[in-house]
């Protein structure tokens, strides 16, 4: 699928010194991977990303150059963890260049250059700004799940070029996790997030899965761009605030679980996601869109589950086991005559809510036992969906509908090639 933005013309000399930097940065991804790399060439091709960077600040005007100067003589040092430099226009954050080295955990864990470029999308500030406030404000005994005050800063973008790891197909979309320690990128200070792939990814996978699939489906059959991307955001709000609540009060054993912690702990963070949603409702949820949150989670869960292997992928395994616990509980049900799946939304909360509480539990006291029976409780978690996926789920595999997405970014092209 095409991705493709307007942007202001009058910046289009320092945008596209901004996608030379980034083919720079896409060249050491590249050496990396061909074994031609060495630091005095990495040094050298990093030195010409910062001199292109240069040469597109000279295009503005003196305040605006003075500060985008400021953050390339920031960068030009060097960088290990991610750096976001960004343009100012008229007063007026545009666009954000993000370079760095990520975590390729499906190449043996190493590090590799990465980049983005996008378009500031200010739209969601106020919705992630509420979000959090009304989780601060809400209190009592087991009433929500709190980050207290730790969440990380979001930031969105509408992004039209990636490089380096991220234009692998496996990899349409990205969450950038960056925290100011240049050894630490699990520490979630701040993330950017890509919201144009989020909402491409979900309208021709998730939404075609749910139309085919979900006897629920027309209540999100008219969801645009726009609604569905707030929805998807404030899943993905609450999935990251759910990565923080318990995490200092597990017992040291847990981590003998090793892969099955992970798996626990991305499931912990989908079921608190959908468990602080019913306090949004009033709020930032009016209406039916509650419902319509609720059946988005639910088409994404099906979106991972079909990926299969479970015991591969953590988040596969979390949505796996979300959905078991579901339907044993009666809230998602399967009709074998027309294969389709059915949400009853109002025993959906009360299976949510005994099952964060199930979840927290094992957090909360260390429970080895507990947690190796709930992540093995519909079967061996290392052997499902190894081969095939298990019982009704299999319809889910639909050759007709895509796995993946390989986006064309093709803004990139028309900038390097059309303005000069």
């Amino acid at each position: 699928m095409d991705i493709d933005l307007v942007l202001d013309k009058k910046l289009h000399g320092t945008i596209r010194s901004f996608l030379q930097s980034l083919e720079y940065i896409q060249s050491l991804y590249h050496l990396e991977n061909t074994g031609g790399f060495s630091l005095n060439i990495e040094n050298a091709i990093f030195q010409k990303s910062i001199s292109s960077l240069r040469t597109g600040a000279s295009y503005l005007s003196n305040q605006e150059k003075f500060e985008l100067e400021k953050q390339i003589d920031f960068m030009s040092s060097g960088i290990y963890d991610l750096y976001t430099l960004t343009l100012i226009n008229q007063g007026r954050e545009c666009i954000d260049l993000i370079l760095g080295k990520i975590f390729s955990l499906d190449k043996n864990d190493r590090r590799c250059y990465a980049g983005a470029i996008g378009s500031v999308n200010n739209f969601f500030d106020d919705l992630i700004e509420a979000y959090d406030k009304i989780l601060k404000q809400s209190s009592g005994k087991n009433k929500v799940f709190s980050n207290n005050g730790n969440a990380p800063a979001i930031r969105c973008i509408d992004v039209f070029s990636l490089a380096g790891e991220l234009n692998t197909r496996h990899k349409p979309i990205c969450v950038f996790f960056s925290g100011g320690s240049p050894e630490n990128l699990s520490n979630l200070s701040r993330m950017t997030v890509f919201i144009n792939l989020y909402t491409r990814r979900f309208a021709l996978i998730s939404k075609e899965i749910a139309k085919k699939y979900l006897g629920n489906y027309a209540i999100i059959d008219d969801l645009d761009d726009e609604n569905i991307g707030r929805l998807l955001l404030l899943w993905l709000r609450g999935h990251d605030l759910g990565h923080f609540y318990g995490e200092d009060l597990l017992m040291s054993s847990m981590s003998e679980l090793d892969r099955a912690y992970l798996i626990l702990h991305e499931l912990k963070s989908d079921i608190l996601s959908l468990y602080n949603m019913r306090f949004l409702a009033d709020d930032l949820l009016r209406g039916d869109l509650l419902i319509k949150a609720y059946t988005v989670s639910i088409a994404e869960m099906f979106r991972y589950i079909r990926r299969g292997r479970f015991w591969s992928y953590p988040d596969t395994a979390s949505a796996f086991l979300t959905y078991s616990y579901l339907r044993d509980g009666g809230s998602i049900r399967f009709d074998k005559l027309t294969e389709k799946f059915h949400v009853d939304y109002d025993r959906l909360e009360t299976d949510i809510e005994n099952l964060a509480k199930e979840v927290v539990d094992i957090f909360a006291l260390g429970g080895v036992a507990e947690a190796d029976r709930l992540l093995n409780r519909w079967g061996d978690v290392r052997e499902l969906g190894l081969h095939d996926l298990p019982d009704e789920l299999k319809v889910l595999d639909d050759t007709s509908i895509p796995h993946y997405i390989d986006f064309n970014f093709i803004t990139k092209d028309r900038i390097l090639l059309g303005y000069d």
